[in-house]
């Protein structure tokens, strides 16, 4: 795989806090709790670094995804944009900030305007942002940028329905990068594709980041591509954080109960693991609208103790990179012995 450009050290997005609640329908005999979607997140993100979003579906992966993007408004934290608070912005101020701050949605077969040609699609963030792109060389650099995307340029007075899944996302793809953005959020942009069409698209991502230098923000519940794409992974439960570090300490060596669990859920074409003892959650995921006291997984967790109940376990440091929620960190490695040992990449 090419080099791609070192991460900056300083963040070009900083979440502190983040929180979004929804109100649920009040019954005449029942208090209406709200649904913690987001309970409380902070993150940072540095240009050229992708930070994954994992957890189970529910989490609140997406919602924070949107919500830093302020397609749907926060409740509560900051969020910094290249040292400034977006969250405190509003009018032609949050629409320049949009130009910078794209996403790519999950579903390629419901983004896409039916009525309108990929040309109008792509091009059409140019009719806002006219300083991106002059009139009289829209359609050239539409065309670059399905070439860029690999699609070609007679695609573009086609309609999304002639094309397939994986092509559609390209488009989402190309109309994302028609407002040179700095930030993309990566919203499970190939849940719905092929296992073949993922990883055409995963490996464009990578020579689109490698050549721009943009930041993603990537959100997946699949852990194998997290693990092929991702510099720092974040994982959620329930609303909140309970690990963050470097994808590969986080992989192999796991502090938190839900991330190894979430880990010995992936299978794994690998001789000398296939004796390993593997953890099995049970249990349903609690309502967000009735969380447990104390922490969030101890009602599925087989280290759960009377503490956990007690009081919710901070964000403690495992190690110089990683941090994690728990009282009973795990120490175990996930790989150990012959497998253990890997190759440089």
């Amino acid at each position: 795989m090419p080099d791609r450009p070192a991460a900056t050290e300083t963040p070009l997005l900083r979440v502190t806090g983040l929180e979004k609640h929804f109100a649920t329908r009040r019954l005449p005999w029942r208090r209406g709790q709200p649904v913690r979607a987001v309970d409380g997140i902070s993150f940072d993100l540095r240009e050229s670094e992708t930070l994954g979003l994992v957890g189970e579906s529910g989490c609140g992966k997406s919602t924070a995804g949107q919500a830093v993007l302020r397609l749907i408004e926060p409740g509560a934290g900051t969020i910094e944009y290249d040292g400034q608070d977006i969250t405190r912005v509003a009018g032609g101020e949050l629409r320049r900030l949009r130009r910078e701050l794209q996403i790519i949605f999950q579903d390629p077969y419901a983004s896409l305007n039916p009525r309108m040609t990929v040309f109008e699609i792509v091009s059409e963030p140019w009719r806002v942002f006219r300083e991106i792109e002059p009139r009289r060389t829209w359609r050239r650099a539409a065309c670059d940028l399905l070439e860029r995307v690999g699609l070609n340029a007679d695609h573009a007075n086609r309609y999304p329905h002639q094309f397939s899944g994986g092509q559609r996302q390209r488009i989402g793809i190309a109309r994302a990068l028609a407002m040179q953005p700095r930030v993309i959020v990566c919203d499970e942009p190939v849940s719905a594709l092929d296992v073949s069409v993922q990883a055409q698209v995963i490996n464009l991502l990578r020579d689109i980041q490698r050549d721009t230098g943009v930041a993603y923000l990537f959100i997946s519940h699949d852990l194998s591509v997290v693990r092929h794409l991702c510099d720092r992974v974040m994982v959620m439960y329930l609303g909140r954080c309970v690990e963050i570090g470097p994808t590969r300490e986080v992989f192999d060596a796991p502090t938190h109960p839900y991330t190894r669990a979430l880990i010995d859920a992936v299978p794994v074409a690998d001789p000398h693991q296939r004796g390993r003892k593997r953890i099995v959650l049970t249990g349903e995921v609690p309502d967000p609208k009735d969380s447990p006291s104390g922490c969030r997984f101890r009602t599925r967790c087989w280290k759960a103790q009377d503490r956990c109940a007690a009081c919710e376990p901070p964000l403690e440091e495992r190690s110089s990179h990683t941090v994690s929620a728990c009282y009973f960190p795990e120490t175990i490695p996930v790989r150990a012995g012959p497998s253990d040992r890997r190759s440089g990449d």
